[in-house]
């Protein structure tokens, strides 16, 4: 029973196939019926028997030749004999489809020949020579019909040719070489010849191939179908695409290509929002100096006097975050004699100390530092010190 798919130009298939890769349609994979298989057992029984009649009429005419049994024995195995084992090689290479050398197709008819050649030189006349140089020929016919035949039966079971693979091979590889001597060559004759030679191979190549042989007529059906539908479709005025609608498979689906618009569309996030959350600082406390920190100046509660009340300004903070950077004190020559003195008390009696204290305190607000406290009050920095730690007890 046959495996190959039947070859209609009219199926969907087919015309799915258009200006896509030709599907070669070989003969593989094919099954041989019991008929089929008995007849060709007969053919092979028929051929075997064959070439052991020729063996024993060339073993009779050697023992009439010799009078001697074991001499006939020992020239029928070096002609029949040899012959038949390469015959069986033959077979033996094509059932498992390897290629069989070139050798070995020589020997088959080789080793007849020469027991052909021994058959003459024993002969009284010539028509005993003409027997005798026939008669070994029988074999050769065996093992080789033989051969050719198991082969044919491979190719129509496996579709694979390897002798026919080998020789397809051999021909590629020897149109390279001729083509590259035939460019690169550097004698203008040596070219020429190449290139002669290699059109004499192209012309050999794929010769007695049944692949091949199978799949040029299909190729060409291809094409021929190919230019049949499309003069049809310009007569008609079809387009590609409703060609293309109209030999879409039952199977697939219509609206398979709008399952793409159902995707989530990516989330585009603004620069703008991500630079203003970079952009905003963060609030770093000042770091800790090996200084004394000042302690923090507490509102005056309403029991205080008038005099030392708290000026309330509206960007009023503490004193220690305003304070970005403590000032670390360099007390020089000056500033010593002025902290050691013992009247810490301003010198100066045109600011009344009521004054002076009320400046302290609004300076000190301000986040000024001491010195400049000092200075602004007109007094030492041991006395502001002492006017602020007053008020923030």
């Amino acid at each position: 029973m046959s495996h190959t798919a039947e070859y209609d130009l009219h199926t969907p298939e087919h015309r799915q196939r258009r200006g896509g890769a030709h599907q070669v349609r070989t003969p593989a994979h094919q099954h041989l019926s019991k008929a089929a298989v008995a007849i060709l057992a007969l053919i092979f029984a028929v051929m075997a028997a064959v070439g052991v009649v020729g063996a024993y009429g060339t073993y009779a005419n050697m023992k009439a030749a010799f009078n001697a049994s074991g001499t006939a024995l020992g020239v029928v195995a070096a002609g029949e004999g040899a012959t038949a084992v390469l015959g069986l090689t033959l077979i033996g290479l094509t059932l498992i489809s390897r290629p069989y050398p070139l050798a070995l197709r020589l020997g088959l008819w080789v080793i007849p020949l020469a027991g052909s050649a021994t058959g003459i030189s024993v002969a009284d006349d010539a028509r005993h020579a003409v027997v005798y140089a026939v008669t070994p020929l029988a074999m050769t016919c065996a093992a080789e019909l033989a051969g050719y035949l198991a082969r044919s039966i491979v190719v129509h079971r496996t579709g694979v040719d390897a002798e026919a693979d080998r020789r397809t091979g051999e021909t590629l590889r020897r149109i390279e070489f001729h083509q590259a001597r035939a460019q690169r060559h550097p004698d203008e004759r040596t070219r020429l010849r190449s290139e002669r030679a290699a059109w004499r191979l192209a012309r050999s190549l794929g010769k007695d191939d049944p692949r091949l042989g199978a799949s040029l007529p299909a190729a060409y059906a291809d094409r021929t179908a190919d230019t049949a539908l499309n003069a049809l479709d310009a007569l008609y005025g079809r387009t590609p695409a409703d060609t293309a609608h109209q030999v879409e498979p039952p199977h697939q689906s219509v609206e398979a290509p709008a399952a793409a618009e159902v995707l989530p569309e990516p989330v585009n996030i603004p620069v703008a929002e991500q630079q203003i959350a970079v952009s905003a600082p963060a609030w770093v406390p000042a770091p800790a100096a090996p200084v004394e920190q000042l302690a923090p100046v507490e509102q005056p509660t309403q029991s205080q006097p008038a005099a030392y009340e708290w000026p309330v300004q509206p960007t009023l903070v503490p004193v220690e975050e305003e304070v970005h950077t403590p000032l670390t004190e360099v007390h020089t020559t000056s500033d010593q004699d002025e902290d050691d003195a013992e009247g810490a008390d301003p010198v100066d009696d045109e600011m009344t100390a009521h004054r002076r204290r009320q400046v302290i305190l609004a300076a000190a607000a301000e986040g000024l530092s001491q010195r400049e406290i000092a200075r602004r009050a007109d007094c030492s920095p041991s006395w502001v010190r002492k006017v602020i730690s007053e008020a923030a007890a």
